[in-house]
């Protein structure tokens, strides 16, 4: 079996095994056969060891038996969820191989398109990965192209854009891939600062790192369907990781949540897209920059009145 087939089929484990809790052997060998895996030939037990040691050393997630009962499989130790990148590749490779065993599917199932920054994306990983500097003519919006070296240090994805966090002349950075007109990889090698990436992002939404330092932020998210249960969606999918709900100072009217982070731009830009829903309580200068940009969007509309 070549090595595609064999990934495939340790993904398809891991998330069947992983869906049902706890199973028999009985019940993963039917399910093998009902989806044609391997094309339709019965799972033997060997093989399914075989796979769960290969699946314990390649992605770190351990398959055991209880080993009473109907001797039922689950997972014991699964590192994916400690390590978003490994999680988001397993479940994208779960849903592709989904897809194409069912063809009928495709067209019911709808993703965002990712169109920017594809080009250079492979190389920049591949520069990340050999820590090696990278020659960028970097273009950004409103500005003339400019060419410099960049150490890179990782790729992040944000709404539909792919950017890269990295060192120039400037200092630490980020940089849309977008906006890079052309890259030239070199044989310069650079070390990786003590710095985890992670830590870079940890107190921000979105990738704008720098000129802000972290606050204690306070909304108001007012509740009912006027509002479109703007509480409900923030409990549902939290807005940042420190996001906590004050209870005491909720009310029927509206749920206070409190953050600590960056109001960077991604994150007052997201705030204004809540429209009403939402109202910032402090800190103050937040509030008033918040006023001040639906002030001058109120001011917009009342002077243009739709007029082109």
């Amino acid at each position: 079996m070549d090595t595609k087939s064999l990934v495939n089929n340790y993904v398809w484990l891991i998330s069947f095994i992983r869906r049902r809790g706890r199973v028999p052997f009985s019940e993963i060998n039917k399910a093998w056969q009902r989806e044609e895996r391997d094309g339709g030939m019965e799972l033997t037990k060997r093989t399914f060891l075989r796979h769960i040691n290969d699946i314990a050393d390649i992605f770190g997630i351990d398959i055991e038996c209880e080993g009473c009962g109907e001797y039922c499989y689950f997972i014991t130790n699964d590192d994916s969820k400690s390590d978003s990148t490994k999680l988001w590749l397993l479940n994208s490779m779960s849903l592709h191989n989904f897809v194409c065993e069912s063809q009928q599917l495709k067209k019911r199932i709808l993703l965002e398109d990712i169109p920017s920054g594809q080009t250079f994306l492979t190389t920049m990983i591949e520069a990340i990965r050999d820590q090696l500097k990278v020659n960028i003519w970097y273009q950004g919006f409103g500005k003339e192209e400019s060419n410099f070296m960049i150490e890179p240090y990782c790729v992040k994805l944000y709404r539909q854009r792919w950017y890269v966090l990295a060192k120039s002349k400037l200092g630490v950075r980020v940089y849309a891939l977008d906006r890079i007109n052309n890259v030239e990889c070199t044989d310069h090698k650079f070390k990786f600062p003590k710095t985890n990436p992670e830590e870079v992002f940890d107190n921000i939404i979105g990738v704008s790192v720098i000129g802000a330092k972290v606050e204690h932020v306070v909304v108001k998210a007012y509740k009912g369907p006027e509002y479109g249960y703007c509480d409900c969606y923030l409990r549902s999918l939290p807005l940042h990781s420190s996001q906590t709900e004050n209870l005491k100072k909720s009310t029927d009217e509206y749920a206070v949540f409190e953050y600590n982070l960056k109001p960077n731009y991604e994150f007052v830009q997201y705030l204004l897209t809540m429209n009403n829903q939402i109202e910032v309580v402090e800190p103050l200068m937040l509030r008033k920059k918040m006023k001040d940009t639906i002030d001058a969007m109120g001011k917009m509309y009342k002077a243009r009145r739709g007029k082109v």
